[in-house]
């Protein structure tokens, strides 16, 4: 099958750029030092980059055009001795063969004592083509702006990562996080399903059977890199926190969220957005200590009534359509159904004489409940006290989520 890509590095006639371009690729591929020992030509002593290895030892990169294969790596690797470099790169745009392959490393091992990855023509068209496209559009102009994991494609992106990931172990924790952060938005977006009713409206809301696939790959991906490998990334512990919210994993979701926060604080911020405190609160079920334990870790206020009541009578409604909204958890030994409900308000227009009604939506099935009958409208006072009695009330959600 033709590439664009192979035929491009074929072409490749610049031994200064070509090292320039292994050098980006070892930087981008999470080595350390990574440094040219001749960028502008001269002798460089068969060594041609240097960098630290994932251990912190010295590793060294030799990068050759030549189609002469064999008879270049000699040259290159006989004037290394035993132990000076742990790891060696030997990148080139030939084609080696599995017996190359194979008899290059073992001479690495059995003479200088040390590892050696082999990245010929084919490594490199399936890594600048699935992790490092933009090193591809810089040094061959060959522009495309899918990353693996950022393919529309989700199953195509694992496919991709998967290969990525075999040719260039360093590249799997990072793609794998964007993997399982992808497939936990999918979660938390869900999946849209669309509710008949006398409001006509269609909710999203979860699917569970859909879901479940990609409940498994975040769970998966996130462990293996947030927690098993301990990346410190803020980000994949908090979709990693919602998944376990959404599996109602309380004690998993709570230690989540305290590791997200010691990684960086201003990451209680992206908890509050409404999907994700909705999903958070799942695993909390109607349970009032569990819902303050949450509130207290990402900062949020205790309900009252004035500032229930604040929030509505003061709620910007220029150009506005719709309901104003509330996250709330229906209170055990209530009627109705239980877990997580969004209270939708109908404002006090002037049209209403200020008056609002309102009726609540189950956040896992979308079904309706109206919770002011008779009389319909009534004080945002008279709102407060019948949904008090009814549901904990946890947070408003801001005009500006309202179209996520």
């Amino acid at each position: 099958m033709y590439s664009q890509t192979v035929a491009a590095l074929e072409k490749f006639d610049n031994q200064h750029d070509f090292e320039r371009m292994c050098a980006d690729i070892l930087f981008a591929l999470g080595y350390k030092d990574v440094e040219l020992i001749a960028p502008r030509g001269g002798s460089d002593g068969g060594k041609d980059i240097t960098f630290t290895t994932e251990s912190g030892g010295r590793g060294l990169a030799c990068v050759t055009l030549r189609g002469d294969i064999e008879k270049k790596f000699f040259e290159d690797f006989s004037k290394r001795r035993a132990g000076e470099f742990e790891k060696y790169i030997f990148f080139c745009t030939a084609y080696l063969t599995a017996q190359q392959k194979l008899k290059f490393a073992q001479y690495v091992v059995n003479t200088l004592h040390a590892e050696l990855v082999s990245q010929d023509i084919e490594v490199l068209r399936s890594v600048l083509d699935s992790v490092l496209p933009s090193i591809r559009e810089q040094y061959l102009g060959i522009k495309d702006d899918n990353k693996a994991h950022e393919t529309h494609d989700l199953l195509k992106a694992e496919a991709l990562v998967k290969q990525a990931a075999e040719l260039l172990p360093t590249v799997r924790l990072e793609e794998y996080l964007q993997l399982g952060i992808r497939h936990a938005q999918t979660v938390i977006d869900g999946l849209p399903l669309e509710i008949s009713g006398e409001y006509g409206q269609t909710f999203r809301v979860y699917t569970k059977d859909m879901l479940a696939p990609h409940i498994r790959s975040a769970l998966a991906y996130l462990e293996e890199t947030v927690l098993h490998a301990g990346l410190p990334d803020a980000e994949g512990l908090l979709y990693l926190a919602c998944i376990y919210g959404y599996q109602k994993q309380f004690n998993e979701m709570i230690t989540t969220i305290d590791k997200a926060l010691t990684v960086d604080a201003r990451i209680q911020e992206e908890f509050r957005q409404p999907r994700k405190l909705e999903i958070l609160l799942l695993a909390c079920g109607s349970d009032h200590s569990k819902i303050e334990q949450v509130s207290q870790k990402l900062g949020i206020p205790t309900v009252t009534k004035e500032t229930f009541c604040s929030f509505i009578t003061d709620f910007d409604l220029e150009g506005f359509t719709g309901y104003i909204k509330w996250i709330a958890v229906k209170r055990p030994n209530t009627p109705g159904e239980k877990d997580v409900h969004i209270i939708n308000v109908c404002p006090p227009y002037v049209q209403y004489d200020g008056l609002v009604c309102a009726h609540s939506q189950l956040f896992e099935t979308g079904r309706i409940e109206c919770l002011t009958t008779s009389p319909q409208f009534v004080t945002v006072e008279t709102l407060y006290d019948v949904l008090s009695r009814s549901f904990i009330l946890v947070y408003p959600i801001k005009r500006e989520y309202f179209y996520l």
